[in-house]
């Protein structure tokens, strides 16, 4: 003898449809979480919103060229500052370019990079021997007057440190990668901010 079943058709049918919506609502969530699209761009060192903006400069590349900001200004800049008589800008030097390094297969980005140390300007053959260590890399010198403009607008002591800055084209400060981040972290950082630049840079007029 059957017992009478408990549920009518049109509960079953309603539960087989809530349970196809539940389905699909959770696929679309885990692809939209997996590509990115739902909240604010994470990453591993500090990131700037809205983006800062540093002031002009001018100081002189170790041949004695001056470089202003606009130079700068059609790419991107890993910025450093260190003396290079001592090993904060030893330090500064190495982590530029190993993030540079990490970025190997990354070509399209690499173009668009460059690699900027500021430092003191008493040492111009100390500082050519080092801009052979990356093609990629510009050291700049200027004066303690000089150079002060622009680690106040970047919040910086007046104590070297390694804190590396992310630049945007027209002097945006869209992040910062603190002493302790490696350089496999902060190549993986360039590249997300790199993706999501639009979303990132003001509007242009």
């Amino acid at each position: 003898m059957f017992l009478p079943n408990r549920h009518n058709l049109w509960f079953r049918l309603l539960f087989a449809l809530a349970t196809m919506a539940l389905f699909v609502l959770g696929y679309q969530w885990g692809n939209q979480h997996r590509q990115g699209a739902t909240g604010p761009l994470q990453i591993g060192g500090v990131l700037i919103q809205p983006p800062g903006e540093i002031p002009d400069f001018s100081f002189k590349d170790p041949f004695g060229r001056p470089v202003a900001r606009t130079d700068l200004d059609a790419g991107w800049t890993l910025l450093a500052f260190g003396d290079l008589a001592d090993a904060s800008g030893q330090r500064a030097v190495r982590r530029l370019i190993d993030v540079n390094n990490r970025l190997a297969d990354q070509r399209g980005l690499l173009e668009k990079l460059g690699l900027v140390l500021i430092t003191g300007d008493g040492n111009s053959t100390l500082a050519r021997d080092f801009a052979r260590l990356s093609p990629a890399l510009r050291l700049l010198g200027g004066t303690p007057d000089e150079i002060a403009p622009l680690r106040d607008a970047l919040g910086l002591p007046t104590q070297d440190s390694p804190t590396l800055f992310v630049i945007a084209p027209g002097g945006h400060l869209l992040a910062l990668f603190p002493e302790t981040q490696d350089g496999g972290a902060m190549a993986e950082d360039l590249k997300a901010i790199l993706a999501n630049a639009h979303t990132l840079l003001p509007e242009t007029p």
